[in-house]
């Protein structure tokens, strides 16, 4: 993928990643940062991701990213609840 493809993906995506992981979510601020983890680690496989799978790629990542960050905070609640309860 090229970096024109990159910034088209960008343009043509982060709108929908956005609303799909924010109605998951409902934070605003999660949501952005999952966008930009998101299409960071795109640009960490630019190189091996094509244009054609990007939106998958895309989709599946954000995904990802955002069940990590909800069994962080899962954990990170038990953890508090176990030790300053």
């Amino acid at each position: 993928m090229t970096a024109a493809e990159y910034n088209l993906c960008v343009e043509k995506f982060a709108d929908a990643i956005y609303r799909f992981i924010l109605k998951n979510l409902k934070n605003e601020e999660k949501a952005k940062d999952i966008i930009q983890e998101t299409f960071e680690k795109l640009w960490i496989k630019v190189s091996s991701v094509s244009f054609e799978k990007s939106k998958s790629y895309l989709f599946t990542t954000a995904y990802h990213t955002m069940i990590d960050l909800l069994r962080k905070e899962k954990n990170i609640t038990k953890f508090m609840d176990q030790h300053f309860s």
